[in-house]
């Protein structure tokens, strides 16, 4: 491991007067377990996490459940049989009681069927100009995933002057299909550079999602970071701005209770020319921040939270760090101490990263300690650091390349195996898909087309089926991609011969097979014979994900000589209608 030589650097904070304030909690992936088949016994649920104190409450889908206070890093509720009858997926969340409190981000949980491999069906919806971030949530509270779109350009009709920019709502109707509630300009002075940044998250508590999105103005030379409050109903009302520094590139910030008053707070790696370093900035719990405390020492690109020497504080990792001016390598880690401050850690992370841009958090060894995982704009590596549970990282060998360098990446279980897979933005305009193999290393990427200009992507269940779906901002195009998990339907032959069979005499049936080896259910709308041909099937409606049917076909010809048919199946499948061609004689 790689030891720093410069002496520890401390971000001072000033400390909450209500220090005794329980925290908003925070949620790891993956849950345990973190998906079960539909009809499934009840089982008890294990969530680990961060800041959970005695009297947290699992919620299941905003509904709580009986739950058993194991220690600040980890609670249990027993989920019954009854609420995972059905496919669909779940957000889990916890809330913290007053004083202070608050509920955490959630995580999903997937009711639905594991599959080995990955289907998708591809549309596109035409949103704003030059369309630069993504995010899902449920904007209206109707319980359907929804989508929020920072588009760095507009027409200047948005405007009175020089203005630049859109956040688009969009609701989704739970069939994977959405529409603009809303479209919310930014502040007239952006300029002619855009960041694209963008975050959803309950900002004021009152269990409404809002939006924060970050901006440059070209004129005054200073990126911004600007508060949305959402309604509840999809609509946005501007609440403060901060100005940031004279960045002209996104940075990340990120977003927590650091100081645990349960209010969010976040963090911004500012490499101001004048004023450089981590920017620590306490929420009011109304919409609005104030600047509390910072220092010049430790800034970077970017950065993530998560609890990673398991002792109940959030902790940072920063991206493209320097330290006293001086390059400190792709990655620093800084451990929280509480009351949002943040000291260097001793041993730093050894990593073959070049220009890593983006980073997500995740278990993905099973291990029960949060790892990391990277997309690097100088490198086609996949580069992912194993948590030793002290705040220090091992990089773990034996990954396969990713074959262009990635610009984004994110985490969840797309196939419902329990185990985290990555997805990545690679520079080629391609969503990268690793699935997990649950012991840290992950299996050659799945590569599935965006559009034009792809930088970053969203993560929600956009139909309501149990598996998660994929949405891509395409800068170029000027659209959102999405990527639906779909059904794929196997028939056992493309073809099938009767031989010779007595005129109006039925022949020996044969059989086709025909199994959905997607990764979403097939909906069978019609089988159809066609020609001297009858068929009988015990094909359902739905077709669940691996399920096979019959279809018996007799061959009863009308005439002598050669006789030819066809069945044909038509379903949801993207290669809908499969035809199978069918010959027989008659004499």
């Amino acid at each position: 491991m790689r030891r720093l030589t410069f002496p520890l650097a401390i971000i001072l904070v000033v400390a909450p007067l209500f220090a005794a304030s329980n925290g908003i909690p925070t949620v790891n992936q993956p849950l345990v377990p973190s998906r079960v088949r539909p009809g499934s016994a009840g089982f008890l649920l294990r969530v680990n996490g961060t800041a959970f104190v005695p009297g947290a409450v699992i919620n299941w889908n905003g509904t709580p459940l009986s739950t058993t206070f194991v220690s600040q890093s980890r609670l249990k509720a027993e989920v019954s049989s009854s609420l995972v009858a059905n496919p669909g997926t779940v957000n889990v969340t916890v809330t913290n009681p007053a004083p202070g409190g608050g509920t955490s981000p959630p995580v999903f949980f997937s009711v639905t069927v594991l599959t080995a491999s990955l289907t998708f069906a591809t549309s596109v919806i035409d949103v704003g100009v030059a369309p630069s971030s993504v995010v899902a949530g449920d904007f209206n509270n109707d319980g359907k995933t929804d989508l929020a779109v920072l588009n760095e350009l507009q027409p200047d009709s948005c405007y009175t002057f020089d203005g630049k920019g859109t956040i688009q709502i969009l609701l989704g109707h739970g069939a994977g299909d959405f529409s603009t509630v809303s479209s919310t300009c930014l502040p007239n002075n952006l300029g002619t550079v855009g960041l694209p940044y963008l975050m959803a998250a309950d900002i004021n508590g009152d269990g409404k999602l809002d939006i924060a999105a970050e901006w440059y103005s070209e004129g005054e030379g200073f990126s911004n970071l600007e508060f949305y409050l959402g309604n509840g109903q999809g609509m946005l009302s501007d609440t403060s701005s901060i100005i940031l520094s004279d960045d002209d590139f996104a940075v990340t910030p990120a977003f927590g209770d650091f100081n645990r008053d349960g209010d969010l707070d976040f963090v911004f790696p500012s490499g101001d020319s004048a004023f450089p370093g981590l920017l620590v900035y306490f929420g009011n719990g109304k919409g609005s921040f104030s600047l509390e405390g910072g220092n010049g020492l430790v800034y970077g690109r970017g950065v993530i939270t998560g609890d990673f020497n398991g002792d109940g504080i959030l902790d940072l990792a920063l991206l493209g760090s320097d330290v006293r001016g001086t390059p400190a390598g792709p990655l620093v880690i800084l451990l929280g101490t509480g009351g949002g401050s943040f000291v260097e850690d001793t041993t730093q992370p050894a990593t073959t990263l070049v220009n890593p841009v983006s980073v997500t958090t995740g278990d993905f060894n099973g291990d029960g300690i949060l790892d990391l995982a990277f997309a690097d704009s100088g490198s086609t590596a996949l580069t992912v650091l194993l948590g030793n549970g002290d705040g220090t990282f091992t990089q773990k060998a034996g990954q396969p390349d990713a074959g262009q360098a990635t610009t984004f990446i994110t985490s969840a279980d797309l196939n419902g195996d329990g185990k985290l897979d990555l997805v990545l933005v690679n520079s080629a305009n391609a969503v990268l898909i690793y699935l997990g193999n649950g012991d840290g290393t992950f299996q050659t990427a799945l590569e599935v087309a965006a559009g034009n200009g792809a930088n970053q992507l969203a993560i929600g269940d956009f139909n309501g089926d149990g598996r998660l779906d994929i949405a891509v901002a395409n800068s170029t195009d000027n659209t959102v991609s999405l990527l639906i998990q779909s059904p794929a339907a196997t028939v056992s032959t493309s073809s099938l011969k009767f031989g010779t069979v007595a005129v109006g005499s039925p022949g020996n049936p044969r059989l086709l097979t025909l199994t959905n080896s997607g990764s979403a259910a097939l909906q069978l709308s019609s089988i159809v014979a066609a020609g001297d041909f009858t068929r009988t099937d015990n094909c359902p409606d739905v077709l669940s994900i691996r399920q096979s049917c019959q279809i018996y076909i007799v061959f009863r010809p009308t005439a002598k000589g050669l006789r030819t048919g066809s069945i044909t199946i038509i379903d949801d499948a993207a290669d809908s209608p499969q035809v199978v061609q069918l010959i027989g004689t008659g004499h």
